[in-house]
């Protein structure tokens, strides 16, 4: 019984060694003759220009006083308020005041000599309503307006088509670039986004004339816009009426040489 054994276990042994030669040499001969699989990088880019359908507009009020009469921030944020939404026809919902609350109003007030100035924040739907505001600004008592931001309703729709359009570049630029060399581009292998988000040029920073602080003649609007008697504003200045928001965008991609 014991020889049995002696003689059994050089053989077990010996057969793990071979098992163990042959799974190695399995696996060397699968990766040194698997088939190369050669791809190509591109870059796909993609531009877009949007008309806005919203204006992003800051405005602000300054108490002050006119043939001895005090013109409180309460009066001109009230005529502020009915002229947006019955001249300018804006939705009251669209106009944003500062977070200034009734306490801090009320202690300012105990101060007779205190002038209180309040900002608010408009979103309008075209430049009309815009020149409107502008137009007014001596009668509303408004010291400054500013337009901060040109955007788009369907901005979130416009940001995904650009990004696919970017994909769709890139496979087609791999395309040509393939059948340039005899080749064709096949499915991708990977996809990463290049700049990781949409690239969005509003053109506020050409819009320095609107972005200052305005006084109250506005000589320099009235130069290049005048209320009609229907209501209607004339002009030939291209700074709002005109604008377009420019998207871009990049994306990496890699696809198989066929």
């Amino acid at each position: 019984m014991a020889l049995n054994k002696i003689k059994s276990y050089p053989m077990k042994k010996a057969l793990l060694l071979l098992s163990a030669v042959l799974l190695f040499t399995q696996t060397n001969t699968a990766q040194t003759t698997g088939k190369q699989e050669n791809t190509i990088k591109v870059v796909g880019t993609a531009e877009m220009e949007i008309v806005p359908d919203e204006i992003y507009m800051s405005i602000t009020l300054r108490e002050y006083t006119k043939d001895k009469k005090k013109f409180t921030i309460e009066e001109l944020e009230k005529n502020l308020v009915n002229y947006i939404e019955k001249v300018a026809t804006t939705d009251k919902k669209d106009i944003k005041m500062d977070n200034m609350n009734a306490y801090i109003l009320s202690m300012k007030r105990k101060n007779k000599d205190e002038i209180i100035s309040k900002s608010y924040d408009v979103k309008f739907k075209n430049a009309q309503q815009v020149y409107l505001v502008y137009a007014a600004m001596d009668s509303l008592g408004i010291t400054r307006a500013a337009i901060t931001k040109y955007s788009h309703s369907k901005m979130d729709e416009y940001k995904k088509q650009i990004k696919i359009n970017a994909i769709k570049a890139a496979k087609e630029k791999a395309n040509y670039l393939c059948e340039a060399i005899g080749e064709k581009a096949g499915k991708a292998v990977q996809i990463t986004e290049s700049s990781g988000f949409v690239s969005i040029d509003d053109g506020i920073h050409d819009n320095n004339r609107y972005r200052n602080s305005m006084s109250n003649s506005m000589a320099q609007y009235r130069v290049s816009y005048m209320l009609e008697e229907d209501g209607k504003v004339s002009g030939n200045d291209e700074t709002i009426g005109d604008k377009t928001i420019k998207l871009s965008y990049s994306i990496d991609a890699e696809f198989l040489i066929q």
